[in-house]
């Protein structure tokens, strides 16, 4: 099966996305078969042996990808309109991949992609108890009662909200939590008399990578993140 030279540097982890390969391959970094290759349109083969600047990439049974969502995308497959999704951002290659744990448009920050079903059921489901955590920027000042509450549970119409806050100053909670309910922590807040300015994701499973450039992603091992 003959693949696009760009594509193939992305899915042999030999570049983080298809613009980032073109620039590779143009500034003739690109070897296949020992052969400097500077154009774009070429296709390569399985059996081709590839390299940038003589590292070989590897082919991936399953991506996994964590990716830093921006506030403003949406989590979907599907456009709505003028709606920018997360996958415009990503190469056209991970279309298909699976969300671990979805964030609202107006949310930001860790998400968890994966080609490997079995992967994202581990993360997301419930029994599983793999948690994640937020930073909540709030519109007013959060008191220690306000905390308590968060911790012992508030009702919500769809159910009891459990999280886990932590005070970081005046106006940010840290949140850790394992279930997702439609915009929860905004809900949960919300039902406190107050409002959430920001909703940044920071860390999924044991994963946590402040480096991620906004609309960016990186290659990552399951063994990372659960």
């Amino acid at each position: 099966m003959n693949t696009r030279i760009n594509k193939y540097l992305v899915i042999s982890g030999l570049a983080s996305s298809r613009r980032k390969a073109d620039e590779i391959i143009a500034s003739g970094r690109v070897t296949v078969n020992g052969n400097a290759i500077t154009d774009l349109s070429y296709k390569v083969s399985d059996s081709d042996m590839v390299q940038v600047d003589g590292v070989q990439g590897e082919l991936k049974k399953d991506i996994y990808i964590a990716y830093n969502k921006p506030r403003g995308e949406i989590c979907s497959h599907r456009s709505f309109g003028s709606d920018k999704t997360i996958f415009d951002s990503l190469p056209k290659s991970f279309s298909n991949l699976k969300i671990a744990g979805r964030l609202d448009r107006d949310s930001e920050g860790l998400l968890i992609l994966s080609s490997d079903g079995t992967f994202i059921n581990n993360l997301t489901h419930p029994s599983k108890g793999k948690t994640k955590s937020y930073l909540v920027s709030l519109k007013e000042r959060v008191s220690e009662d306000d905390i308590e509450k968060i911790n012992e549970g508030i009702k919500l119409e769809d159910g009891i909200s459990k999280m886990k806050a932590l005070k970081v100053s005046d106006k940010i909670v840290k949140i850790t939590m394992s279930e997702g309910k439609n915009r929860q922590i905004r809900r949960t807040i919300d039902s406190l008399g107050n409002a959430v300015v920001k909703l940044v994701r920071i860390r999924v499973g044991k994963y946590s990578n402040k480096s991620i450039e906004p609309a960016s992603f990186v290659f990552v091992a399951p063994e990372e993140i659960i």
